[in-house]
């Protein structure tokens, strides 16, 4: 290309990696000459030469799970906008996978990334990876972490949910896990836990895991109960969606059999039968929180937490038993 501008090639180079360097209308000549040609500048050259990228990680357990896939959305928009490329990788819910995405974002001197881990995770593992306090977690974190993390007030979340049971009139509300392990879970659970002790209700927990098998599962056993509950929360909206579709095999409709309430706010929900009542996360504004918490940490070696509050979506699939 250097031959068809008639200039040298170290003079191409510099019009592309330091363009101050180069007078305006070589430059000009240049950029017209390279795109005529089809030619681009190599963002992994770059990176080796610079070392430093605009490639960044976006590390999720599963992209058929419409919440990791609307947070990919949100976090891609974002990301561009401030000028960087989001590179989604994802671990199909295998924690060691990790280890492999962050060496490939290592060598291509990635400036920070973003983690939503499938099951409880320690900062000090990321560490030989020279990210640091430069990644992000979302969602599933231990307290006390020396890395930026952005999550929900889970055990309000969950009190959404039973509040707005506890005024429909049910008295007995079971509930169904999500992936064991987790920070999320757990504290989903404990929270449920917590709740039905303050009210005097027995505590009836039904098949766990994540996704709508699970709530197949709890489905069944939900129609095999001689004292069936009248309410049921799932621990996320995959979950639900699985109660909703499995209660109808057996003669059970929602809600005037069964109420159930999920845990995400997926916009899914508003489209199924019954359309869903969901304690509602504020995924987008995850995402782009994430990017700023990172950004933050990447320039200055910030550690923030940010931990944000959900909000309950009432709709049809609850009803009053009074």
């Amino acid at each position: 290309m250097a031959a068809a501008a008639g200039v040298h090639r170290s003079t191409v180079s510099r019009a592309f990696s330091r363009p101050e360097a180069v007078k305006q209308q070589t430059r000009d000549h240049i950029l017209k000459v390279a795109a005529s040609m089809g030619y681009t500048m190599s963002p992994l050259a770059q990176a080796l030469r610079t070392k430093s990228s605009t490639l960044v990680p976006l590390i999720v357990p599963d992209i058929t799970n419409p919440f990791f896939a609307e947070l990919a959305k949100t976090m891609t928009a974002v990301a561009g906008e401030r000028g960087y490329q989001l590179v989604l990788c994802v671990t199909e819910n295998d924690p060691g996978a990790t280890a492999g995405y962050l060496h490939a974002m290592q060598s291509m001197y990635a400036p920070f990334g973003v983690i939503a881990p499938s099951t409880r995770v320690d900062p000090a593992e990321f560490e030989p990876f020279g990210f640091g306090n430069r990644l992000v977690v979302i969602d599933r974190i231990e307290s006390d972490v020396q890395v930026p993390t952005v999550t929900v007030d889970n055990a309000r979340g969950i009190e959404l949910a039973f509040d707005h049971l506890l005024d429909l009139g049910h008295t007995s509300i079971a509930y169904v896990s999500g992936i064991p392990g987790t920070h999320t879970a757990a504290d989903r659970r404990a929270a449920y836990q917590d709740l039905t002790a303050r009210h005097g209700m027995t505590p009836i927990e039904l098949d766990s895991e994540i996704g709508a098998e699970a709530g197949e599962r709890a489905a069944q056993e939900l129609a095999t109960m001689d004292d069936r509950p009248s309410a049921v929360i799932a621990a996320n909206d995959m979950v639900a969606f699985g109660v909703i579709s499995a209660l109808g095999k057996y003669g059970l409709s929602v809600p005037d059999d069964v109420s159930v309430v999920g845990y995400d706010g997926l916009p899914l929900g508003a489209h199924i039968n019954p359309p869903l009542t969901s304690v509602r996360q504020p995924i987008a504004e995850m995402g782009r929180i994430a990017i700023g918490l990172a950004e933050r940490a990447s320039q200055n070696g910030e550690v923030e937490h940010v931990i944000l509050q959900p909000e309950l979506l009432i709709r049809s699939s609850t009803r009053s038993v009074r």
